[in-house]
């Protein structure tokens, strides 16, 4: 399987002829690598995978989903694409699972916040969330935004991900410190990636030191279009 960063908290997942986009932060996304920008025009996503309706999390999702095979979400977001026009969703809630050709997807909790600003106002983005994937062989726990909470220990015992994708940018999720404790203290993950950083000015948090902080599992830095090969 293949695991692309492509900045921010957007990832692409490939395996056996399949692709699973998460979190697509594209067109306004600065850490966006620009040899993936065909995924805007040319489709070839079989699913779409949000984790909540802020729009550094799902700016690119109605275009995207004009294109994409299924698109995977909470039941709001899931009617408020309905309103775009958008049908090929499959809406699920926390503590669900949905199987798919060549993929099963459970949604778990995350600590944050969901919503639009849209025509002056802000759309309910439902509960946001995060997913574990099970995907190319493997189970791979995206948090989300979220902070530290201990129900983290019952995503561990449940579905025993061996790749945590974490965020560190600290302000809006966790920090380095705190997503040090989840890997030390809650999973068990052979394979760690932080994101959510570098991305804004306002996101502190910084790889290197989350690297020192973390004890079990192991590290891998991503560079935005970098894949990696599990």
């Amino acid at each position: 399987m293949k695991i692309t960063w492509l900045g921010h908290s957007a990832f692409l997942f490939e395996a056996d002829g399949r692709k699973v986009c998460i979190d697509p932060f594209m067109s306004g996304n600065p850490a966006f690598p620009e040899e993936f920008r065909g995924l805007l025009s040319e489709g070839g996503i079989d699913y779409l995978l949000l984790t909540h309706l802020h729009s550094d999390h799902a700016g690119d999702v109605v275009s995207l989903s004009k294109r994409a095979g299924k698109v995977v979400a909470i039941f709001e977001i899931c009617k408020w694409l309905e309103l775009k026009g958008i049908t090929n969703y499959d809406p699920m809630n926390i503590g669900g699972t949905i199987r798919l050709e060549g993929a099963v997807v459970h949604m778990v909790h995350a600590h944050h916040s969901s919503g639009f600003i849209e025509a002056g106002g802000i759309v309910y983005g439902g509960n946001p969330c995060g997913y574990v994937i099970e995907f190319g062989g493997h189970r791979i726990y995206h948090a989300g935004d979220t902070g530290l909470f201990l129900d983290m220990q019952l995503i561990q015992r449940l579905y025993r991900p061996d790749v945590c994708l974490l965020p560190i940018g600290d302000r809006f999720t966790m920090g380095p410190n705190t997503a040090a404790i989840a890997c030390n203290e809650f999973f068990d993950a052979g394979t760690i990636i932080p994101m959510h950083y570098d991305t804004f000015p306002a996101l502190t948090g910084k790889a290197d030191e989350f690297v020192r902080l973390v004890k079990r599992g192991t590290v891998k830095v991503l560079a935005p279009g970098g894949p990696l090969e599990l």
